[in-house]
């Protein structure tokens, strides 16, 4: 599962972490344990990251990668909202003018702000685009 937020990204995988990057540069900034199975869903609201596997709900601080409990966290928001990205034939992004990005993998999860969209596959890469200039097709 992927967010994005203004330079922040969250990821869950099914090796039952969450990893923080930088948009910008692309960076992995933190690997966050604390889930017994695997990341089904993350949100970004503020400085709070929710993620949620099967019987659990974490809460972390984006900015430091602590760990949050749900009073701290303050966090009103439900992980798993889709956002707007065109997949094609399960490996294929696709914009307008013929631009598009392509994966030998399944892409399980997406995400999009502004002209930033993150793609997360099912062998585990996620795959940060810049596109300026472009607007999705619906």
């Amino acid at each position: 599962s992927v967010a994005i937020q203004g330079d922040t990204i969250a990821s869950g995988s099914d090796d039952k972490t969450v990893r923080i990057w930088n948009a910008t540069s692309g960076v992995e900034q933190y690997v966050l344990k604390g889930h017994s199975d695997r990341i089904n869903s993350v949100a970004i609201q503020g400085d709070t990251i929710v993620s949620q596997s099967r019987n659990e709900t974490c809460y972390w601080n984006a900015r430091t990668g602590e760990a949050l409990d749900a009073d701290e966290a303050e966090a009103s928001i439900t992980p798993g909202k889709k956002t707007l990205v065109n997949v094609e034939n399960e490996t294929h992004v696709k914009l307008s003018g013929g631009i598009g990005f392509t994966t030998d993998y399944h892409i399980t999860r997406s995400a999009r702000q502004g002209s930033v969209y993150v793609i997360g596959d099912d062998k585990g890469m996620v795959h940060i685009l810049h596109v300026q200039g472009v607007e999705t097709e619906s």
